[in-house]
């Protein structure tokens, strides 16, 4: 049962530190308006940070899944998508992991149209058609990019993409697009690849954003920054660091969020 109290204060009991994916997310946003922000998975743990939006108020509806085969994520993904009646939903947040599978976030009223990509070719002819990446996850040496037309948050936005082999690299890179003017909005690792795949989107709002060691760190950081009128967008453990990178932006139609780090999941 989940109290809405801070784990920082009430730590979870040692027995009782696995969940399953499906009750965890529901403990966060029923009874609530909470939106799943982001997600993300390490060595089979959780990440995530949920947080109302006055973008969507009252809250559409928000289904969630987890599926191990890919076939069945697929499958899942179009029932979601061909529903009628206006009941569509799209997928606001995606997550991989090698053994967990896929744990998609779905939420209606969420642009018009979308479409899961894999190749830069397929990126530039949807971004031709006025599509925005809106998430991105790596399984194995597949990429799952989310596009998706007609978001509030990604309408009229630019947006480039890089990809990276070493951490470095990569965040000497965040660093160039921050200095740019770009924000990261979407960030994922494939193993199969050896190659870190980033979003950045030239979005008005301010970005704050760090990668540290341990997670207490993490979490103060985060607190300090909320205190000043930032708020999580990214939460991504770095694989081959160790480390995790934190981005927190500006943004006037939110006032709070919730986060969960480094839970097992069963």
């Amino acid at each position: 049962m989940y109290s809405g109290g801070n784990r920082k204060d009430f730590p979870i009991t040692t027995g009782y530190d696995t969940v399953d994916y499906e009750e965890f997310i529901s403990s966060y946003l029923l009874n609530s308006q909470n939106i799943l922000i982001c997600q993300g998975f390490y060595n089979g743990r959780f990440s995530g940070c949920f947080a109302p939006s006055k973008r969507y108020s009252p809250r559409p509806r928000v289904p969630w899944v987890i599926e191990a085969d890919k076939g069945d994520f697929i499958k899942s993904v179009e029932e979601h998508w061909d529903a009628v009646n206006g009941k569509s939903k799209q997928i606001y947040s995606l997550a991989c992991d090698r053994d967990l599978g896929f744990a998609a976030f779905f939420m209606a009223k969420y642009g018009t149209a979308q479409v899961i990509v894999s190749t830069s070719r397929q990126i530039e002819m949807k971004w031709d058609d006025d599509f925005h990446i809106t998430s991105c996850a790596a399984r194995g040496s597949e990429l799952f990019i989310v596009m998706t037309k007609g978001t509030k948050e990604y309408e009229d936005k630019d947006q480039t993409w890089f990809t990276g082999f070493t951490w470095n690299e990569t965040y000497n890179e965040i660093n160039e697009q921050h200095r740019a003017g770009y924000t990261v909005t979407g960030i994922c690792y494939s193993t199969g690849l050896g190659q870190y795949f980033v979003v950045f989107t030239k979005i008005p709002e301010l970005q704050s954003s760090h990668y540290f060691d341990g997670t207490a760190s993490v979490l103060n950081w985060m607190d300090e920054q909320h205190h000043v009128g930032y708020h999580p967008t990214i939460i991504f453990r770095v694989p081959t660091l160790k480390k995790t990178l934190v981005v927190m932006t500006t943004d006037k139609n939110r006032s709070s969020y919730e986060y969960a780090f480094g839970y097992e999941l069963e």
